[in-house]
């Protein structure tokens, strides 16, 4: 098992470190084999800080409102990702099963069935896998919204079953399967509320390659939004920055610390964890990671 930091190519990430020895040095102090990164819109990481060989995960830029996009846009879009992944010689790619609008996320009501969602994903993503010579695992994540939840055992089935490419799986995202749920209270909640689940999907864990291991409790703070919920702004921009605001206190890529986390990464047995935190910096993240990797040390 392979345990990683997730970072981002932009500035704001690559500047916390001072040079790729700087960077090797924070993410091993953790016992982490390397990054899991998300490139940067026509542009990629700092090479004097990001060495290709530290990337062990790429996170493609996965687009929130996508459906109604043309095949060639989406293809073109995610390609340079995946061609990215296979330049740096990465071990997995993640791909978000999700769609939403700026509305739809603010007001928790969608508008496309979960099945929906999994076609459309399935169409676009054997357009983009097949008959092509890629060699990484490519990992498909849960989120809240419409597509895969993993509330519902058939459809990651559904999925499995639609997509031809032969090294496909689940990225399971602890904090996003939380999120499902808003009476989850405590990391305790959480952390028996993915027992359950994983009880429902006996039959995908082997396919659960890898982790996005942290916690989201924001089940009162979203409860008390969606009873009074503020008036939906008509500019595109400004909703935008509404839909923005809501999900960074929805979903809160925190540490999920207590020691039982141990056993549920051995239950599952995936080949990736990766410690996937939202911090303000340097010091943040290295609290944040002190906590987060206490459970997993030496497993």
């Amino acid at each position: 098992m392979k345990t990683t930091i997730n970072m981002t190519a932009y500035s704001d990430d690559t500047d916390r470190y001072e040079s790729a020895e700087d960077l090797r040095s924070f993410y091993k102090k953790f016992g982490c084999f390397g990054l899991e990164l998300m490139p940067a819109y026509d542009m990629k990481p700092d090479p004097k800080i990001v060495e290709h060989d530290m990337i062990v995960g790429v996170h493609c830029r996965c687009l929130i409102d996508w459906i109604d996009l043309s095949l060639e846009e989406l293809v073109k879009h995610y390609k340079s990702d995946l061609d990215y992944a296979k330049e740096v010689g990465a071990e997995y790619v993640v791909f978000h099963i999700s769609q939403t609008t700026y509305k739809e996320n603010l007001i928790g009501r969608y508008s496309h069935t979960d099945e929906e969602i999994v076609d459309a994903c399935c169409k676009l993503i054997n357009a983009l896998l097949d008959e092509q010579d890629y060699s990484f695992y490519f990992l498909m994540e849960n989120l809240w919204y419409s597509g895969l939840t993993f509330k519902d055992p058939y459809i990651p089935i559904r999925l499995l079953n639609g997509v031809h490419y032969k090294k496909k799986g689940f990225m399971l995202d602890t904090g996003h399967y939380m999120n499902t749920n808003t009476t989850l209270r405590t990391p305790y909640d959480g952390l028996n509320s993915l027992y359950e689940m994983l009880e429902k999907n006996k039959t995908i864990i082997p396919f659960i390659k890898g982790l996005h291991l942290h916690q989201s409790l924001s089940g009162e703070y979203v409860e008390n939004f969606r009873k009074n919920l503020p008036l939906l702004e008509d500019d595109i921009e400004k909703l935008m920055a509404q839909a923005f605001e809501h999900v960074f206190k929805l979903d809160e890529h925190k540490p999920f610390a207590i020691p039982e986390v141990r056993e549920l990464v051995k239950y599952i047995n995936p080949d990736y964890v990766t410690y996937e935190y939202i911090t303000r910096s340097r010091e943040e993240n290295e609290e944040f990671l002190k906590l987060g990797s206490a459970p997993l040390v030496d497993l």
